[in-house]
């Protein structure tokens, strides 16, 4: 399933890249659908925040419209505060229980930006507001020159406020809005919005990372562990039966996930989540050529362990790791650089995966020469490492 995420970059004085605003796309072309908003900011932030795909943007704090409803949610739980800076809809009604909810945000460390803002005499009742606010965005196209004037002197009052320029189409506006103190500049004079798409992970496979990476932590906790797994009744199932099935005495029957885990033991254990999820990457897939994948993944991860045990490494299991995952990118249908980073083991192998010099790539290289039959690389690769061939 391919999600989209629009984005308007931020600019400072310099022209530098100072941050984007994140805008709701449901398709690659760039205009705002017909869509509850409440719906378009939860769908930005779970597509941008809470799902992989879109790294390269929440590489740098982002702003994200927010309404009256969602600003009354828990959905900032959900959220790191230095990713987000929070802007406050024009149309929200000021309340005394609207600022009390901005200062706790602002007590968890988020930041507050109005948006499309025009003074008026409400506002001037709550001067509590200002001093909760980082940022101020006025339109430059909506607003007049009075509106503009009256925004640039509550500024003198509370300067540690950084007014926002947006929607400035000219080089007269760009300039214009420098020479009166504003700091941060949006609009098609610098660019236009621009659409990005990505593969939605499937669910299951973002359960599996979640495992892994409790599994790879050094002390890892058998119970928040089990109670990640029971939140998915497929991989529970699949778990029990798995181990039951090994099982002789019916007396010793496996029961829950916990109990499942101390049988198995941390290592043991790890490697099967490792193997169930490449594995359940075809096994729903009709694509002959997607099964081929998995099956050339799981004989390469035998293949660097077995390189690795001949060349006398005792952390046979990290190459195992290596060839396992070395595939996925073309099992999701991703680039490398959107789903290696994302993967929950070393940042070694990580680097060996994005192709970098590190101690393990010639194991892998190794592995894919023999695999597409070329000796004269692989006997290369082999006397490098010291290993028979």
């Amino acid at each position: 399933m391919e999600i989209f995420v629009g984005k308007q970059p931020i600019l400072d004085m310099n022209g530098n890249l100072f941050s984007f605003e994140l805008l709701y796309r449901n398709s690659a072309k760039n205009t705002f659908p017909d869509i509850n908003p409440e719906l378009a900011t939860i769908g930005v932030i779970v597509n941008t925040y809470l799902a992989p795909g879109f790294e390269q943007i929440t590489a740098t704090k982002t702003f994200v419209n927010f309404s009256s409803s969602l600003l009354s949610t828990d959905i900032f739980d959900s959220l790191i505060p230095e990713d987000i800076v929070i802007e406050i809809l024009e149309d929200i009604e000021i309340t005394p229980a609207l600022l009390s909810k901005l200062k706790k945000l602002k007590e968890a460390g988020f930041q507050l930006a109005l948006d499309d803002f025009v003074l008026n005499k409400h506002h001037i009742e709550y001067h509590q507001l200002f001093q909760l606010i980082d940022y101020i965005k006025v339109d430059f196209i909506a607003t007049t020159l009075s509106q503009r004037t009256e925004i640039e002197e509550l500024k003198l009052k509370f300067p540690h406020i950084t007014l926002l320029a947006e929607k400035v189409e000219t080089e007269e506006e760009f300039e214009e809005a420098k020479a009166l103190g504003y700091g941060l500049f949006q609009g098609y004079f610098f660019a236009k919005p621009e659409v990005l798409k990505s593969e939605k992970l499937p669910s299951e496979t973002l359960l599996y990372f979640e495992v892994i990476k409790l599994l790879n932590k050094e002390e890892p906790n058998i119970d928040e562990i089990a109670t990640v797994i029971m939140r998915d009744i497929s991989l529970t199932y699949k778990l029990l039966k798995y181990l039951n099935s090994y099982i002789i005495n019916p007396a010793n029957t496996v029961v829950s996930i916990k109990q499942a885990i101390v049988l198995m033991g941390l290592q043991e254990f790890k490697r099967w989540m490792q193997y169930l999820m490449i594995y359940q990457l075809g096994a729903d897939n009709e694509n002959g050529w997607h099964k081929a994948l998995v099956h050339y993944s799981l004989e390469r991860a035998k293949m660097c362990e077995m390189l690795a045990a001949k060349s006398g490494k005792t952390n046979t299991d990290a190459y195992y790791v290596l060839g396992l995952f070395s595939l996925i990118d073309r099992l999701l249908k991703r680039e490398p650089t959107d789903v290696f980073p994302l993967l929950p083991t070393s940042m070694e192998i990580i680097h060996t995966l994005l192709g970098r010099k590190t101690e393990m790539i010639p194991y892998l290289q190794l592995a894919k020469a023999y695999e597409r039959q070329d000796l004269v690389a692989a006997t290369e690769l082999a006397e490098q490492l010291g290993i028979q061939w």
